[in-house]
């Protein structure tokens, strides 16, 4: 298996690789799901490939977050450098872009992000299908689910083993976004996942603390199960880390990859001295979600921060501890060159001829044991003699000088050599774009209970988004019923034994069970730019990303319908471990609430699959401002309801349909809402 190791910064990168990493992940300058990291610019990418690829690790470079409609072109340019530069791999999350990209250039291997949130073997499937050689695993799954997607697909798989933990699933976590700008999509989390908050039920404090914050995950003792489950590398989370934890941490697990042994207690001290937030969890990885996971006490750094002086030896810049074996044949015949044969594990040979040729020696000739000791002198290089064949006429001699300078000549065309890349191809590839226009706006409604399904229906709403349970109370005439999958796809707990000829999916896996039905896509798909529209043009609707401004959305070709929400409580956070079953209060009851700070209540709701959403504090309003939405190019104003009664509901219904259809604007309390970013963009 790989070892996959965290690199933010030059001083990282040198770390990683001098502690034993097989391959390093990097972010560049723009589009790293890691913004706010040291990160590289496209020379320092070009130089630290060279210096990678020389001592034979692989480099993987993170161009993870969502693209922007106005990013698209500088986007694939950039993506060409990096195919130029002779990168190993590209990280995405942005589907519509990779498949432009794989089209483009079809020699670059991709790799899908957890940002994806892959969670079942249908949605590898798919990720396989569109071209990524390799995906990252949601952090979330367990072994057996791990065991299934590596034995089931020919693309590679990923699992981080090591590092901080989401709690929400990766990719699907607006909260940061919503409340304080700064997008984890788009690499700038402010993490209000690490804030206090209190749990709350009717009002009543019932559990404080740092309700939000896991403990990092480590997986040091479970490294002969993840053999066994077929995955191919093994990814530790850190590039917001100092270079010493990345030695230490990178130092830990090459030791118990190369040894095959369980961590010793000095081992698991490494990893906790490195960094630990009370301790280190292993919860998803054996299925054992709960408390124990959680870090409610500390969500920072409780380490020691003590690292050994070997982990600090390996941060030092110019020190070659990471070694390539090489065999040596050296020939020194009379009265000719000296001829010096040097090759790598890869089969690169370098042959090198002194200026010199060797004479008959008065004194004191040259011996094997004099060439051998100048020959082994790569202290300063990367190498180190495995083998080696001395061949010598006896009675000869030749300046040391010549020796060292065959040497060191032959070092440096054997590095050249190992950092050579193979050119790469870049086939023209152009998509023309259509835009459908779009003369008749109208409502749509996403509910979760029946009450207000049947607001929705008396008030005329014609279009409704509902889970099956609710959908089967009503009469299938009385409007266009969409069923409404999970919003995570995962085998085992989700069931799809009843599909409707219309449904809405969440994840790319869910397609599997739509190939007789319409297909309505959700916000989850996080589509943003007209590649990714292109994507799925052959839905029905697509939702497009709540993180989109109305000039972004205008901006967007649509060849679909498509839709946005104008009105609702948004989903922050979607937990595999819930916070209130972790709290000791397990029940389907929708009347908990996180309280933060700033005492705003954000409702916590269950959903099918024994999966929990968090919601914003406020709903989106913007019935006042329907002229805005009006000019969005958007065929539906969708209406997403969720804590609301009957009666709330119908009211919501009204104001927006008085506004759309009748141009009366209606006035609403001020604070008891917010505008999303229709008006504000995201970092």
């Amino acid at each position: 298996m790989e070892l996959l190791s965290p690199a933010g910064s030059p001083e990282a990168l040198t770390a990683a690789v001098q502690s034993g990493a097989d391959a390093v992940y990097i972010g560049g300058s723009r589009f790293s799901a890691r913004g706010t990291a040291q990160n590289f610019t496209l020379e320092q990418i070009a130089e630290w490939v060279k210096y990678c690829h020389i001592r034979g690790v692989a480099v993987h470079v993170a161009a993870n977050t969502v693209i922007k409609e106005k990013e698209t072109e500088e986007y694939i340019e950039y993506i060409g450098e990096l195919n130029n530069i002779g990168v190993d791999a590209v990280i995405m999350q942005d589907i519509g872009m990779a498949k432009i990209v794989h089209l483009k250039y079809p020699d670059l291997s991709l790799h899908a992000s957890t940002q994806i949130t892959c969670a079942s073997l249908n949605t590898a499937l798919y990720l396989e299908k569109i071209g990524f050689s390799r995906i990252v695993l949601a952090r979330e799954l367990d072994y057996n689910s791990i065991k299934k997607i590596s034995e089931n697909i020919k693309s590679e798989t990923e699992v981080f083993i090591h590092g901080a933990i989401c709690m929400c699933y990766s990719g699907q976590c607006l909260m940061s976004s919503m409340i304080g700008g700064r997008s984890g999509n788009r690499g700038y989390c402010a993490q209000p996942c690490r804030l206090p908050y209190k749990l709350q039920k009717n009002g009543k404090n019932i559990k404080t603390g740092y309700l939000l914050s896991p403990k990092d995950m480590c997986l040091a003792k479970q490294l002969d199960l993840l053999d066994k489950a077929g995955v191919s590398s093994l990814k530790i989370e850190g590039r917001l880390k100092r270079p010493e934890y990345v030695s230490a941490v990178t130092g830990v697990y090459r030791k118990l990859l190369d040894s095959k042994m369980c961590p010793t207690k000095n081992d698991y001290d490494q990893l906790l001295n490195a960094f630990n937030r009370s301790g280190f969890t292993d919860g998803y990885f054996m299925g054992n979600v709960g408390k124990n996971m959680m870090s409610y006490n500390n969500p920072s750094n409780a380490a020691e921060n003590f690292f050994t002086e070997e982990a600090k030896k390996r941060c030092s810049a110019g020190i070659e501890i990471k070694k390539i074996p090489v065999s040596i044949i050296v020939k020194l015949l009379c009265c000719d060159n000296l001829i010096f044969c040097i090759k790598d594990e890869k089969g690169n040979s370098v042959t090198v001829t002194s200026e010199k040729k060797s004479e008959k020696a008065l004194l004191k000739p040259i011996t094997k044991e004099i060439i051998l000791r100048q020959i082994n002198k790569l202290g300063n290089t990367p190498y180190v003699i495995e083998k080696y064949d001395i061949q010598i006429d006896e009675g000869v001699t030749i300046p040391i000088s010549e020796i060292n300078a065959v040497r060191r000549k032959a070092c440096e065309m054997l590095s050249k050599k190992r950092a050579e890349q193979n050119k790469k191809r870049v086939c023209e590839f152009h998509i023309n774009f259509e835009d459908k226009i779009v003369k008749d706006l109208s409502l749509t409604a996403n509910v979760r209970t029946a009450e207000q399904a049947k607001a929705c229906v008396d008030m005329g709403i014609k279009i409704i988004y509902a889970p099956a349970l609710v959908i089967d109370n009503f009469n299938k005439k009385e409007a266009e019923w969409i069923c409404v999958l999970p919003p995570i796809d995962r085998e085992g707990k989700n069931n799809y034994s009843k599909i409707y000829d219309k449904i809405q999916i969440s994840s790319w896996g869910q397609l599997v069970f739509a190939s007789e039905a319409e297909i309505y896509g959700e916000f989850r798909l996080n589509v943003t730019n007209s590649y990714s529209v292109e994507n799925v043009k052959h839905f029905r609707c697509i939702t497009l990303s709540p993180e989109l401004t109305l000039k972004e959305i205008k901006s967007i070709k649509k060849p679909i319908d498509c839709e946005i929400i104008s009105y609702g409580r948004i989903p922050l956070m979607v937990y595999e471990n819930c916070p209130k079953k972790a709290a000791g209060f397990c029940d389907k009851e929708n009347s908990y609430v996180l309280n933060d700070r700033m005492n705003e209540n954000f409702p916590l709701m269950c959903r099918e699959g024994c999966y929990c959403e968090l919601l914003n504090s406020k709903p989106i309003y913007m019935a006042d401002k329907i002229h805005d939405l009006s000019d969005s190019g958007v065929r539906y104003l969708r209406l997403d309801f969720t804590v609301e009664d009957y009666k709330e509901t119908k009211k919501i219904v009204k104001e927006y349909s008085n506004a759309l259809y009748n141009g009366v604007i209606p006035n609403r309390k001020e604070n008891t809402f917010t505008r999303g970013h229709f008006y504000k963009e995201i970092n």
